[in-house]
C-alpha cells in the first residue's frame, strides 16, 4: 500500500487546479505592486533607506499573511466532510485519521505555499539594494513557512473538533490568538509584580516572538530566544496535527442525543429564540410583515451577541480610563477606539449578510424558497429587515460615541477656533462607516449567492468595499506627494494642498466605490438570482481572460493521467 494515500491524490487534484497557479501569480503580482508603490514613493531617498522600508513592509506583510492564511483555508475542509456526510465513506476503508489530516493538509495548502514562493523573489530585491543581511532574508522566510505550517495545522484541529463552520473558525482563530498573546500577557503580569521581572522564557512560548525577532534589530539581542520560539511553534505545529489525527475518527460520526442533551438544547432555544409564547407571536408578526424575514431574523441571540461586544468594549475602555486616567483620554485612544469598532461590525456584518444565503443555496432551501409565491425583491428585502434589526441598535451607538469623541478633540478649543481637520476627517470617517455597513450588506448577499463557503464569501465583499478604496487612496496619495517632492506644483503656479484633503480624498473614493459595488449587486441579485440560485454549487474558475490564455484554452481542464498512474 501507497504511504499516505490520500496525500498522493489530493497533490495530483490540487496540482492540476487553475486556482494553484492563479494564487501563484497573484502572490507575485501583489509583492511586486507593493514593492514598487513603495520605491515609487521615496525614489528621493538612498536605496538602502528603500531597501530597508521594502523589506521590513514586504516581511511584515508576509509574516501576517502566513499567520492566517492556513486558518482561511483549512479551518473548514474536514468540518464541511462531516456535515455533507462525505468523511465516514473515508473511514469504511483501512484509512487512519493521519492519514486523512494530512490528505487535507496537502491539498489545501498546496495554493498557499505557491502564494508564499511568489511574493519571496520580491523580497529579495532589498538584497542588492542593501541594508538588508542574507542572514535576515533567510530567517524572514523561514518564521513564514513556520508560521504558515503552525496556521494551517490549528485550522486542521479546529476543522477535526467541529463541525459547524464558523465555530471552526473562531475556534481556530482563538486558539491562535492565545498562543500568540498568552504567554506575553502572563509575562507582562509578572513583570508589573513588585520586584518581579519579565521571565524571558515565556517569550519562547510564543509564535509572535520568532516573527518579531526575524528582523536584525531584535535578534541581535537575543538569538536564542529567537532560534528556541522558532523550534517550539515547529513542536506546535505537528502537535495540533496530531491532535486532528486522533480526534478526527471519532468525532465524525452523527451522536444520539441524550436526555440531558434534550434539555440543554431546549434551554438554548429558549435562551435564543425565546420561550414558546414569545415564539409564536414573534412568528406571527414577522410572517405578516415577511416570510423571508422571519426565518433570517428568528435566531434573537445574534442580536445579544452585538450588544455583548459593545458592552465588552465599553468595559475594557472603562478600564483603560481607570488604569491611566487623564493619559487615556486623547484624540489617540479615541481614534483607536472608534477603528476597532468599526472594522469589528464590518466584517461582522459582511459575515451575516452572507451566511444565511451561503447555507440556504448549499442546502437546496433557496431554490425551494424561489419556487414559492416568494418574490426576489420579498427575499432581498427580508434580509435587510434582518440585518437592520440586528446592528442598527449599534450602528446608532458608535456613531453618538464617534460624535462625542469629536466633540471631546475639541474640548480646548471652544473659545478659539474650530480645528476644521479633526471636524472633517470625523464626519468622514462617520460618513464611509454607515455608508460601508450598507454597501457590505448588499455585496455579501449576491457573494453569499455565488460562492460555496461563508468565509470566501464574506472575503469577496470585504475585499470589494474595505481592501480596494483604501488601495486605490493609497496610490492617490502617493501621487499627489511624488508631485509635491517633484515641485510640480509650484511649477504650475498651483496652491499648496489643504489640510483637509486626506480625509476628503479619502471620503470620496470610499463612495465612489462603494456606489459601484452596490449598484453591481443590487444588479446582479436582482436580474440572475433565480438563475444562479438553480444552479449547481461549485467553485468556478476565476474566468480571467489573459490568464487563461497564458496557461492554455484548456486550463481548468486536468491533463490525461498516465496509464500506469491510473486509479
Amino acid at each position: 500500500m501507497i504511504f499516505l494515500p490520500v496525500v498522493e491524490r489530493e497533490l495530483r487534484v490540487a496540482s492540476r487546479r487553475t486556482r494553484t497557479y492563479y494564487t501563484r501569480m497573484g502572490g507575485a503580482i501583489a509583492a511586486v505592486v507593493i514593492g514598487g508603490w513603495i520605491m515609487l514613493a521615496m525614489q528621493y531617498a538612498t536605496p538602502q533607506t528603500i531597501g530597508m522600508t521594502l523589506f521590513k513592509t514586504l516581511g511584515g506583510l508576509i509574516l501576517l499573511y502566513a499567520a492566517f492564511e492556513g486558518i482561511r483555508v483549512t479551518a473548514d475542509c474536514l468540518s464541511e466532510e462531516k456535515r455533507e456526510g462525505t468523511l465516514g465513506l473515508l473511514f469504511l476503508t483501512d484509512l487512519k485519521g493521519y492519514d486523512v489530516v494530512f490528505g487535507k493538509l496537502a491539498a489545501n495548502s498546496l495554493a498557499s505555499v505557491y502564494g508564499l514562493l511568489g511574493a519571496f523573489p520580491v523580497l529579495a530585491i532589498p538584497l542588492l539594494m542593501g541594508g538588508v543581511s542574507y542572514g535576515e532574508f533567510g530567517r524572514v522566510i523561514l518564521t513564514a513557512l513556520n508560521l504558515l505550517f503552525l496556521s494551517l495545522s490549528v485550522g486542521m484541529f479546529a476543522s477535526a473538533s467541529c463541525r459547524n463552520e464558523r465555530k471552526a473558525g473562531s475556534t481556530a482563530v482563538l486558539v491562535l490568538l492565545g498562543l500568540m498573546f498568552s504567554p506575553l500577557m502572563v509575562g507582562w503580569w509578572i513583570d508589573n509584580q513588585p520586584g518581579q521581572s519579565f521571565p524571558e522564557v515565556l517569550a519562547v512560548f510564543s509564535p509572535g516572538t520568532a516573527a518579531l525577532m526575524a528582523f536584525d534589530p531584535m535578534y541581535g539581542t537575543s538569538r536564542q530566544i529567537y532560534w528556541a520560539a522558532v523550534a517550539v511553534s515547529h513542536v506546535y505545529g505537528w502537535l495540533f496535527l496530531a491532535l486532528a489525527s486522533f480526534i478526527l475518527p471519532r468525532t465524525w460520526q452523527d451522536k444520539a442525543v441524550s436526555s440531558k442533551m434534550t434539555v440543554v438544547q431546549e434551554t438554548w432555544r429558549d435562551v435564543s429564540e425565546g420561550a414558546l409564547p414569545r415564539r409564536v407571536a414573534f412568528r406571527r408578526l414577522l410572517l405578516d410583515l415577511n416570510p423571508f424575514y422571519w426565518l433570517a431574523a428568528r435566531d434573537r441571540i445574534k442580536e445579544k451577541l452585538v450588544w455583548g461586544m459593545l458592552l465588552c468594549a465599553a468595559l475594557l475602555w472603562l478600564w483603560g480610563l481607570a488604569e491611566w486616567k487623564d493619559d487615556w483620554i486623547n484624540p489617540g485612544t479615541h481614534i483607536v477606539t472608534a477603528i476597532a469598532l468599526h472594522t469589528v461590525l464590518k466584517f461582522w456584518i459582511a459575515g451575516e449578510a452572507c451566511r444565511r444565503f451561503v447555507e440556504d443555496r448549499r442546502n437546496g432551501a433557496m431554490e425551494l424558497m424561489l419556487s414559492t409565491p416568494l418574490s426576489v425583491e420579498e427575499i432581498l428585502r427580508g434580509q435587510l429587515q434582518a440585518l437592520k434589526r440586528q446592528f442598527a441598535g449599534p450602528v446608532v451607538v458608535v456613531v453618538v460615541l464617534d460624535l462625542l469623541f469629536m466633540m471631546d478633540g475639541l474640548r480646548e478649543k471652544w473659545s478659539g477656533d474650530i480645528d476644521a481637520v479633526w471636524v472633517v476627517t470625523c464626519l468622514a470617517g462617520i460618513v464611509v462607516f454607515v455608508y460601508d455597513m450598507v454597501a457590505l450588506s448588499w455585496v455579501a448577499m449576491w457573494t453569499g449567492l455565488t460562492s460555496p463557503a461563508i468565509n470566501r464569501a464574506s472575503g469577496g465583499a470585504i475585499s470589494r468595499i474595505l481592501v480596494i478604496p483604501w488601495l486605490a487612496w493609497g496610490m492617490l496619495m502617493t501621487g499627489v506627494g511624488i508631485m509635491a517632492a517633484s515641485g510640480v506644483f509650484l511649477n504650475l503656479n498651483l496652491p499648496s494642498i489643504p489640510e483637509f484633503f486626506i480625509p476628503l480624498s479619502w471620503l470620496l473614493v470610499s463612495i465612489f466605490n462603494n456606489v459601484f459595488w452596490v449598484k453591481w449587486a443590487k444588479g446582479n441579485l436582482r436580474s440572475r438570482m433565480r438563475d444562479v440560485a438553480t444552479q449547481r454549487m461549485g467553485s468556478p474558475g476565476i474566468g480571467i481572460p489573459f490568464l487563461k490564455r497564458l496557461y492554455g484554452k484548456h486550463a481548468g481542464t486536468p491533463p490525461p493521467v498516465p496509464a500506469g498512474n491510473q486509479g
